[in-house]
Formats: C-alpha cells, sequence, structure tokens
C-alpha cells in the first residue's frame, strides 16, 4: 500500500536521502559553505555530486512505499 506525502515531505526525503547516498557511495562528506548571516549551502562541487543520487533517491522512496502528491 503506498503512502501519499505532501510535496515539501517528498522533496524533504529525496534530498536527504541523495546527501546519505552522496557521502556513503561518493567521496566522503559533502563540502557546505555559510555565509555571514548564518547560512549554510553546498559548493557547486557538491551539488554536482549529488545530482546522480536524485533518481536513485527518489527510485528508494517508492520502493518503501511512499508516493509524492499530486498537484
Amino acid at each position: 500500500m503506498l503512502k501519499v506525502v505532501l510535496d515539501e515531505e517528498w522533496v524533504l526525503a529525496y534530498s536527504e536521502l541523495a546527501v546519505i547516498l552522496a557521502e556513503e557511495y561518493g567521496d566522503g562528506p559533502l563540502e557546505v559553505v555559510t555565509d555571514d548571516e548564518g547560512n549554510e549551502e553546498y559548493t557547486e562541487k557538491s551539488l554536482e555530486r549529488l545530482l546522480p543520487y536524485y533518481e536513485e533517491a527518489e527510485d528508494i522512496l517508492y520502493r518503501i512505499g511512499l508516493t509524492r502528491e499530486e498537484v
């Protein structure tokens, strides 16, 4: 049975899963930079490392029974 999750939850879940996959199967931790206001974001190099894992992360979410809310 599929569990429907809100769009925001879906994006958060597959993004976090992609980070885990990239760090586990890639070249270690992703690089993060912090601006003067304390906001953190991934470096361009880290974002490039993440790209191949987004599709795999979504596939895993579907395999464990989650589906994205139809908008």
